[in-house]
């Protein structure tokens, strides 16, 4: 009877595995682009010229992919974020799949690949609205401090 009412909820919903896995994917490709083009500009904001060209060179795809050289830069939540975009997305992806094999949960594949649009949707607003601007740049100086250098004298 349960399972009735579950079917009778989620009808008109259902996306095929090969819709869930493109949508998921899509969203994981977008994602992961537009946290890295934003902790591009957060890591790059608090450094001078000298200082950026001595950090990327010699940087490996390792230390690129884990921003292991820039820690004191970006804010720990935002490495939570990256962290946390980077593993939810083929776990979700893992999900749906594992739900289209069993036929009593399939339906629950398409609750997660939407539930993973949402996500994202909610994280992207949260930084956009923190970051928003009504210019062309993004003012990281409200949110993150730029360390030493000269001070300006009055």
């Amino acid at each position: 009877m349960q399972s009735i009412n579950i079917d009778v909820c989620c009808q008109g919903i259902d996306m095929s595995i090969l819709n869930q896995i493109v949508f998921v994917v899509l969203c994981y490709l977008l994602a992961f682009f537009f946290i890295r083009w934003f902790l591009w500009g957060v890591k790059e904001y608090p450094l001078n010229n000298s200082a950026r060209k001595k950090r990327k060179k010699g940087q490996t795809l390792k230390e690129w992919f884990l921003y292991s050289r820039y820690r004191n830069e970006i804010p720990k939540i935002l490495l939570v974020l990256y962290f946390f975009i980077i593993l939810i997305h083929p776990l979700v992806l893992l999900c749906c799949i594992a739900f289209y094999f069993i036929k009593p949960l399939d339906t629950y594949g398409t609750l997660v690949a939407k539930g993973i649009a949402y996500f994202d949707v909610l994280w992207l607003t949260a930084i956009l609205l923190l970051f928003w601007s009504p210019g062309p740049n993004i003012p990281y100086e409200r949110w993150i401090s730029k360390k030493g250098g000269k001070k300006k004298r009055k």
